[in-house]
């Protein structure tokens, strides 16, 4: 039996989203520690996505908002991304998408910094963008 790479992608991606259903991330050591808050105790803009991905499978947006608030807006953003080539199609627009526009790696760079350094400041209201907060 041969898989494709795309079968293959399908099956891990399942896999996935089963293990991240039925384990909490903070509760189970099977999942990834994130190295750069383990080696400084700072956060990174990453921080608290494992645990964000786990409360969006069970429609807990205030624990998505509690332990990323950028993974809850990134969502919304991949669903523009990968829903625009079909609205253009469907609709027969050529609307051009943001994505590919020349500024927008700077200003996602930009804005990823800033939440990353926010996030990690010890005073209200930047202490809430803190995982768990």
């Amino acid at each position: 039996m041969k898989f494709s790479l795309g079968g293959g992608l399908l099956i891990v991606l399942t896999s996935a989203v089963i293990l991240f259903f039925l384990l909490d991330p903070s509760e189970h050591s099977i999942f990834p520690r994130c190295i750069f808050y383990s080696a400084t105790g700072y956060y990174c803009p990453g921080c608290g996505s494992q645990r964000s991905i786990h409360s969006l499978l069970h429609f807990d947006l205030r624990g998505v908002v509690q332990h990323n608030v950028l993974f809850l807006i990134a969502i919304p953003a991949l669903l523009y991304h990968y829903l625009h080539p079909f609205f253009n199609k469907k609709f027969q627009l050529n609307l051009p998408n943001l994505f590919y526009m020349k500024a927008t790696p700077v200003v996602v760079l930009i804005l990823i910094m800033l939440f990353w350094i926010m996030r990690n400041l010890p005073f209200f209201p930047f202490s809430e963008l803190a995982p768990g907060s």
